[in-house]
């Protein structure tokens, strides 16, 4: 019998996480330079795009990784083990990617490149949240409007919008990022270095090809398409980060705890309180990492077979939407027995609480996933993303 530890091995020891890990000192070097000029570097963003880590969830016939959830998820995690912004605008490339794939194949492939040595060199972000209004074309739509908190904007090179369209349905269009103006409107408390901007849109034009209706058939070919809803394949990344971000927080102040020369009369770990409430932030954080393993290992052959099983998915959900607030409270813990020392900014607790706090607004941390998760296994009608 094969061991749950070398069933999940193959995904944590994947060339993509391993790629992913590999990027972590030269991240760690430009953390502090990230969070104070609001954007991830180019070289940074080069080093990231070479390795093939903005086209995690683009389809293989589009000369893209069509990487297993898993590995998505341990990527985010390494990613965001260094810098949670960092990972954040990998994080949304990577689940736009997903939505983007729905146009056929030989039209994604020849938008981003897809023949390019080495693989395609795009990074695709944007919203499905809809924001543009459209106006009717010989062959296409002008599309008008301003997307908000679009994470990578700065250095993206595609970007989807969504609109309504003649018929009151819901589509997606894919444009090259030059298409629109960037606005510069990011100011959060944290994740302060995804650059997560506007993007204003006057009356662009986008032909039939490039767009695609929110319900309508399928380019990609592979299982991530063949899960009913998109947003569960999509919100796995979601839970990497969380996992990356805090266990982060615990491993760097694992290091911080032995320095007795912050001003207190005893080091954090000399102290029974901290030690406590620091084992059970472990706890939490590994906890939901296993949950998230075991869930998506447990369902995702279901998936594979073209009969995705209703309630294992919903475990999935539940896994995602519990590992983002799981790891939220950990850091919460360790932020308060941290003492004064936790809110220095020489300490990286205090951004990582402030980015957790911020990864924790997004659609896939929202209560109503812990509906949706639980439904089918209480005899329920599955509830999709809202």
């Amino acid at each position: 019998m094969t061991s749950s530890s070398s069933v999940f091995a193959r995904f944590e020891d994947h060339p993509l996480v391993e790629a992913a890990r590999e990027l972590e000192p030269l991240i760690r070097e430009r953390a502090n330079e990230i969070e104070e000029t609001g954007s991830v570097p180019h070289e940074l963003i080069d080093a990231i795009t070479a390795r093939g880590l903005f086209r995690l969830n683009l389809p293989a016939r589009s000369f893209g990784e069509q990487a297993h959830p898993l590995v998505v998820f341990h990527t985010i995690e390494a990613l965001a083990h260094a810098d949670a912004s960092t990972a954040w605008v990998v994080m949304i490339a990577t689940e736009v990617s997903l939505l983007a794939a729905y146009l056929p194949n030989s039209i994604l492939s020849q938008m981003i490149g897809g023949e390019e040595p080495g693989g395609p060199s795009c990074r695709i972000v944007g919203s499905s949240r809809v924001m543009t209004t459209a106006e009717p074309d010989k062959s296409g739509y002008r599309l008008s409007g301003r997307l908000n908190f679009v994470s990578g904007l700065e250095h993206a090179t595609h970007i989807v919008a969504t609109f309504v369209d003649f018929d009151d349905q819901i589509r997606f269009a894919l444009l090259p990022q030059r298409a629109g103006t960037v606005i510069e409107t990011w100011d959060a408390m944290g994740l302060r270095g995804t650059g997560s901007h506007d993007w204003e849109l006057d009356r662009v034009f986008v032909q039939n090809a490039h767009t695609w209706a929110a319900l309508g058939p399928i380019g990609a070919e592979g299982p991530q398409w063949n899960v009913p809803d998109r947003s569960l394949v999509a919100w796995i990344a979601n839970a990497g980060h969380a996992v990356g971000t805090a266990q982060g927080a615990l491993d760097d102040l694992a290091e911080a705890a032995s320095d007795s020369t912050t001003g207190d009369r005893a080091a954090l770990r000399d102290r029974e309180p901290f030690r406590l409430e620091y084992a059970r932030a472990q706890a939490q954080v590994s906890a939901a990492r296993a949950f998230v393993q075991q869930a998506w290992t447990a369902a995702w052959p279901s998936v594979e077979s073209g009969q995705p099983d209703t309630e294992s998915l919903g475990r999935c959900r539940l896994a995602n939407v519990h590992a983002v607030h799981a790891c939220v409270d950990a850091v919460e813990r360790l932020f308060r027995v941290g003492g004064t020392n936790a809110a220095r900014r020489t300490w990286t607790l205090e951004r990582r609480w402030r980015d957790l706090q911020t990864a924790r607004q997004h659609g896939a941390a929202l209560e109503w996933n812990f509906d949706a998760g639980v439904r089918p296994q209480l005899g329920l009608q599955p509830r999709r993303a809202r």
